[in-house]
């Protein structure tokens, strides 16, 4: 699986205003941007945050202690594709809601 580094991450290309992701190991990077779309099987590391809008494919998993802040949202444009799996100790704010 190919690791991707912030300046990868940021020369992705970005059609009709949403970031296209491959799939891969994003586990370097800590911040994502709103509108992104992430393909089957990213693994996301510790402490990662996402933006408003992000869509996760198949497949796609997060590790332990990864974070989803007081105020996040994950609204009727965001997704988990079937597979999704979230690490043991991960953890949603009070605020957080699902569409």
């Amino acid at each position: 699986m190919k690791k991707y580094t912030q300046a990868d991450f940021d020369a992705f290309e970005v059609i009709d205003g949403i970031k296209q992701c491959p799939s891969g190991d994003y586990s370097d990077i800590q911040v994502f941007s709103d509108r992104c779309s992430f393909g089957e099987d990213c693994s996301f590391g510790e402490e990662c945050s996402f933006g408003k809008w992000c869509s996760f494919g198949e497949d796609c998993s997060f590790g332990e202690y990864c974070s989803f802040g007081k105020w996040c949202s994950f609204s009727k444009q965001c997704s988990f594709g079937e597979d999704c799996s979230f690490g043991e100790e991960c953890s949603f704010g009070e605020e957080c809601s699902f569409g």
